[in-house]
C-alpha cells in the first residue's frame, strides 16, 4: 500500500485526480500482521483508524469491494472499521449482500453495505455519470462462521441459485435510472466459467464471465480473489457482443485502464479504452508521508511477532507436501488443536457439565481425540530453537477459527473417504506408486492425533483404514469422538464436513472475546509446552498416516498398443503430450481465454495413455537446452510461452525476453515446468479445468510429464 500510494499519486499528476477513479477489490485486511495486531488485539481500537483503512483514506480510495476474508473477522470489529471508510468517504461496496431479516432490525433482502458509487464527469461542459458496483463472492458461507456476517445472505431471495449475473442486473438497471451512461463492474471473484446453471459450492465462487456474458452494459470488469493476473488485461464478449476489458491484480499489481471520453452526435457518452496494464508495484518507491502514518502499527506489530513463544527440539522433517505424507508442520498445527482444544472444553463443562453431556448424547470424555486442519503455509519449514510469534504466522498464515465437534467414528471415516477418492489420486511409474493431490487444495482435508491409512488401489469408499486415535481409544464406527476443526472447512460444500455447522459445535473460539485466531492457539500450545517439558518436539506426535498401493504394482502395464508412452526425459526434437498426473488430462491446443489452455482427460495406465489421443490435444516438440531447460513448440511452430507476471500463450517463435523457456525440476512422480523468467516464481499448473502458470508449490497441480506420441510429425 506504501508502494500503491506513490503509484497512484504519479498516475493523479498525469491524468488530473478528478479523472481517477481508485478502487479495492477485497480481502485487504487478511494476512498482515500490522493490520490484525489492531483488529484483534488493540486495546483501544477505537482510538485510531485501522491500519488498512489508513491506508485507503489516505490514498483517497474511492471505494472498497468486500472480499471474502473481510468476513474472518468479528462483525463487531468489522462494522466499526466499514462505518469509520464511509465517513472518510470511501464507499464499502457488496450489492449482493443483504439482511435475511431474522435480526429484528432490518428487513428482509434490505442491503447491509453500499451497493454502488456514482461519479460525475464533465466532457464538453457537459455532466455525464460513471456508475461503480461492486459484489461480494455468493461462497461466504461455505468459509466463514455465520457470527462473522450475523443475519446476512449473498443473493437476494429471488436469487436462490446465487446467480451473480442477476444479481449485477439488478444495479445495473438502477444505476441507467440514475443516468449512468458508463458502467463500471468489481466483483470479488475470478473468471469462472459461464456455461451451465449455477451451482452453489461448485461454480458459484467464480462468476466474472457469468457477470459479463449475462449483460450487456458493463464497460470495464474488475476481478480478484484467485490471486492470479494471468488474465488481467484481456477480453471477453457480452450479451451484444461488445468486448469488455478485465482486469485483476492478483493482490500483488496496482491495474490501470484508461478511457477517453467524449460525446456522440446526440450527446451521449462515448467511452473508447485507450490502455489496460498491471502495475508493477516493485518499481515505486514507499509513500514517506504513509510511511510515518503506518510506522506505530508496524512497531506494535514488529514488537509482538518477535516475542518468544517457546523451544522447539528435535528432528524435524521441513516438508511442504502436507497432502500426500504426514508433516510435522501440520502435526504441530494439530496438536495444538487438539491440547488446547480439550483445555477449554475441561473449562467450560468441567464434571458437571461432563455428566449432561453423557446423559444427553453420549459423550464419555472431554479429551479432543482429532483435528481437521487445512491449508497451512507450504513454505514455512520448522527448525529446532526458539520460536517467535512471526513463525507461528509463516507456519499457519490464514485468521481461521476454532471450534469443537462430537462426531460418530463412522463420520470421521467417512470425511477420508471423500478425501481420498475427490482430492488424491495414485500413479504406478515404472513400477513404483505415486501420489497426488487434485482439486481444490483448500479443502484437501488434513488429520491430526489419528492412524491410518489410504490405501488407493481400492474402489472408492473402501480406501481409509483407520488403526485407533493417538491418546489409545480404539477405532469404533458407533462410537462419539471430539474433533477439532477450523472453520473454513466446517459446512464447506467442497469437502465432507458440509453437513456440519457452528451450531453442531461444543465449544468455539467466538465464544469468548479474548479469543482470536487458530494463530493464538498454536501459540498457546507451545508456550505451554515449554512452560511444561521444556519443549515441542515432533516426537510428541504419537500417530501416523500414509497413502500406501497394496496391489502389484509391476502388473500395471500398458494394455495392447499405447497411443503414447512416459518418457524418462524429453528429447530434443521429439512429440509428445504434456500430461497432468493428478487429473489424468492433457494440455489442448483450445485458449480459453483466461490466459490458460483447457484440457482433455486421456485414460492411463502404468506408463502409457491408453486412449487415442484426442485431435485436439497439443502435441509439442520439444527443444532442449543446457541445464535443464527446454522450449516446447506445436506443429505449426508456435512456441509455449508464460507471460511476464502469469498466463499463457503460443506465440509466433520463441519470445527475446526468454519467457519461452521452462526449467524442467524432476519431483516424486514427474516434473516441474517453471518459467525461467516469469515473475513471482510461475509455473504450469492444473487449476479449475485449465492449465496456466501459477505460483510453484510442491502439489499434484504442478506435476507432469511428457508422453512420446507414436505418430508425431517428428516421431
Amino acid at each position: 500500500m506504501l508502494r500503491v500510494s506513490t503509484a497512484v499519486r504519479e498516475i493523479r499528476e498525469k491524468y488530473g485526480k478528478e479523472h481517477v477513479i481508485l478502487i479495492d477489490d477485497g480481502d485487504l485486511f487478511q494476512g498482515t500482521p500490522v493490520s490484525e495486531e489492531h483488529l484483534l488485539r488493540a486495546e483501544h481500537p477505537e482510538a485510531e483508524p485501522e491500519a488498512m483503512a489508513l491506508c485507503l483514506t489516505h490514498i483517497g480510495y474511492d471505494a472498497l469491494v468486500l472480499g471474502n476474508h473481510e468476513f474472518n473477522y468479528p462483525w463487531a470489529t468489522m462494522r466499526r472499521v466499514y462505518d469509520s471508510l464511509e465517513a472518510a468517504g470511501v464507499r464499502v461496496l457488496a450489492a449482493n449482500s443483504y439482511y435475511d431479516g431474522s435480526d429484528g432490525v432490518h428487513g428482509r433482502d434490505e442491503n447491509a453495505f453500499g451497493t454502488y458509487l456514482i461519479r460525475e464527469v464533465e466532457v464538453n461542459g457537459h455532466i455525464h455519470r460513471v456508475g461503480i458496483f461492486g459484489l461480494e463472492n455468493s461462497d461466504i458461507t461455505r468459509w466463514d462462521i455465520p457470527a462473522n456476517y450475523p443475519g446476512i445472505v449473498f443473493a437476494r431471495s429471488d436469487n436462490p441459485a446465487f446467480d451473480q449475473a442477476a444479481e449485477a442486473a439488478r444495479y445495473i438497471a438502477q444505476m441507467r435510472a440514475e443516468g449512468c451512461e458508463m458502467i463500471i463492474a468489481a466483483f470479488h471473484g475470478a473468471l469462472g466459467d459461464a456455461d451451465g446453471p449455477v451451482v452453489f459450492g461448485r461454480n458459484s465462487e467464480n462468476q466474472g464471465l457469468r457477470i459479463i456474458r449475462g449483460t450487456g452494459e458493463i464497460d470495464l470488469m474488475i476481478l480478484g480473489h484467485d490471486h492470479s493476473i494471468a488474465y488481467s488485461n484481456t477480453f471477453a464478449k457480452d450479451l451484444a457482443g461488445r468486448q469488455v476489458p478485465i482486469v485483476n491484480g492478483g493482490g500483488k499489481d496496482l491495474t490501470e485502464t484508461v478511457f477517453r471520453l467524449s460525446e456522440d452526435a446526440d450527446g451521449g457518452l462515448v467511452c473508447e479504452l485507450v490502455s489496460t496494464r498491471n502495475v508493477d508495484l516493485y518499481y515505486y518507491r514507499p509513500d514517506p508521508a504513509l510511511q510515518e502514518k503506518i510506522r506505530p502499527y508496524a512497531d506494535r506489530a514488529d514488537a509482538a511477532l518477535d516475542l518468544p513463544v517457546g523451544t522447539l527440539t528435535g528432528d524435524w522433517d521441513g516438508s511442504g507436501e502436507f497432502y500426500v505424507r504426514q508433516s510435522d508442520t501440520v502435526d504441530l498445527v494439530g496438536a495444538a488443536m487438539m491440547a488446547v482444544g480439550t483445555e477449554r472444553m475441561v473449562k467450560k463443562f468441567g464434571e458437571a457439565g461432563q455428566e449432561a453431556l453423557r446423559n444427553a448424547g453420549g459423550l464419555d470424555h472431554l479429551e479432543v481425540d482429532a483435528a481437521f486442519s487445512s491449508a497451512v503455509n507450504g513454505g514455512f519449514i520448522p527448525r529446532s530453537g526458539e520460536v517467535s510469534a512471526r513463525d507461528v504466522y509463516g507456519m499457519c498464515r490464514y485468521s481461521n477459527n476454532m471450534l469443537v465437534l462430537p462426531m460418530r467414528g463412522r463420520d470421521i471415516r467417512a470425511v477420508l473417504e471423500e478425501n481420498a477418492s475427490e482430492r488424491l489420486t495414485c500413479r504406478v511409474l515404472r513400477g513404483k506408486a505415486y501420489y497426488f493431490a487434485k482439486n481444490d487444495l483448500f479443502t484437501n482435508i488434513l488429520l491430526s492425533g489419528v492412524s491410518f491409512r489410504y490405501v488407493m488401489d481400492r474402489p472408492a469408499g473402501e480406501r481409509a483404514v483407520i488403526d485407533g486415535f493417538a491418546d489409545g481409544r480404539a477405532y469404533e464406527p458407533d462410537a462419539l469422538y471430539l474433533v477439532a476443526v477450523n472453520n473454513y472447512i466446517l459446512g464447506n460444500e467442497r469437502c465432507g464436513l458440509r453437513a456440519w455447522t457452528a451450531e453442531d459445535a461444543l465449544w468455539s473460539q467466538l465464544e469468548d472475546d479474548r479469543e482470536a485466531t487458530v494463530q493464538d492457539i498454536i501459540r498457546e500450545y507451545i508456550v505451554g509446552e515449554t512452560e511444561r517439558a521444556g519443549d515441542v518436539s515432533p516426537e510428541a506426535f504419537n500417530w501416523s498416516w500414509s497413502l500406501v498401493y497394496e496391489g502389484d504394482q509391476a502388473a500395471l502395464t500398458a494394455e495392447n498398443e499405447a497411443a503414447a508412452v512416459l518418457a524418462d526425459a524429453p528429447e530434443d526434437g521429439r512429440c509428445y503430450a504434456l500430461y497432468q498426473e493428478a487429473q489424468g488430462c492433457a494440455l489442448t491446443s483450445r485458449a480459453d481465454g483466461s490466459g490458460g489452455y483447457e484440457t482433455t482427460p486421456i485414460a492411463s495406465r502404468g506408463d502409457a495413455l491408453v486412449d487415442e489421443i484426442p485431435q485436439d490435444t497439443l502435441i509439442i516438440t520439444a527443444h532442449v537446452q543446457d541445464g535443464g531447460k527446454v522450449m516446447l513448440s506445436d506443429e505449426r511452430g508456435r512456441y509455449l510461452t508464460a507471460g511476464s507476471g502469469g498466463g499463457l500463450s503460443l506465440t509466433d517463435g520463441p519470445a527475446d525476453n526468454g519467457l519461452s523457456v521452462w526449467l524442467l525440476i524432476p519431483a516424486e512422480g514427474g516434473y516441474y515446468l517453471k518459467s525461467e523468467a516469469a515473475r513471482n516464481n510461475q509455473a504450469l499448473e492444473y487449476r479449475d479445468g485449465r492449465i496456466k502458470t501459477y505460483w510453484l508449490s510442491a502439489t499434484g497441480m504442478n506435476l507432469f510429464n511428457f508422453y512420446e506420441v507414436a505418430d508425431g510429425p517428428e516421431n
